[in-house]
């Protein structure tokens, strides 16, 4: 009997510390070392803002998560000490 692989279709929408994050797509990447690489495309929507599409290189699940969440960080600490225009000028 063959084993069931878990399939998960893009785009999908989850939340990383309270953002809006949405996963475009993700690519498997198998290095010459014979580690495995994804190449994810992101957005993410800070404040109703949705930044440009940009790829986050990872390992896992967890490292994309862990990804998300400096990303997230950058834009939280730019909207608090900069304001949120300065955000939308950035990530627009």
């Amino acid at each position: 009997m063959a084993e069931a692989v878990p399939v998960q279709i893009a785009p999908l929408f989850l939340q990383v510390d309270g953002v809006d994050v949405e996963i475009i797509e993700a690519s498997k990447q198998p290095l010459i070392s014979g580690e495995t690489w994804y190449v994810v495309s992101v957005r993410v929507i800070y404040k109703g803002i949705p930044s440009r599409v940009f790829p986050l290189f990872v390992r896992s699940r967890e490292d994309l998560m862990n990804k998300l969440k400096v990303e997230v960080t950058k834009l939280k600490v730019l909207d608090y000490s900069l304001g949120l225009e300065e955000v939308r000028r950035l990530i627009c």
